[in-house]
């Protein structure tokens, strides 16, 4: 359990930094500060994490129904862009303006979530 939280910490910063150097409107303003982005994100991921996903699966679950669970796809990204955006509000050196590079960040943040996992 730690590694994996461990692993979801990196995987958050090193997405973020990513995020803030290749898609206007993400800024962090010291490379530091990814460090403490990654932590919060990983400990918003644990402790709310669960509960807005088991949230928004009921939510969805009509859609899924009518789609055969295309809604579910992508849960994941609904609950990390939820999570940047409370992230964005908690740290006062990271900030994402704009609907688009928060997806963009948390689809970054999905990928590297999935990838990493896999490599170490």
């Amino acid at each position: 359990m730690l590694k994996t939280f461990v692993i979801q910490a990196f995987a958050a910063g090193l997405a973020v930094l990513a995020a803030s150097k290749i898609m206007p409107g993400v800024r962090v303003r010291k490379n530091n500060t990814a460090i403490g982005i990654a932590v919060a994100f990983a400990l918003l991921n644990l402790f709310v994490g669960w509960l807005l996903k088991a949230a928004l699966a009921i939510v969805l679950l009509p859609a899924a129904l009518l789609t055969f669970g295309l809604p579910y796809l992508v849960l994941g990204l609904l609950v990390n862009a939820i999570l940047l955006y409370f992230t964005d509000k908690l740290i006062d050196d990271f900030k994402v303006e704009g609907f688009w590079p928060l997806i963009g960040t948390a689809g970054l943040i999905s990928i590297a979530a999935w990838l990493l996992p896999r490599i170490f």
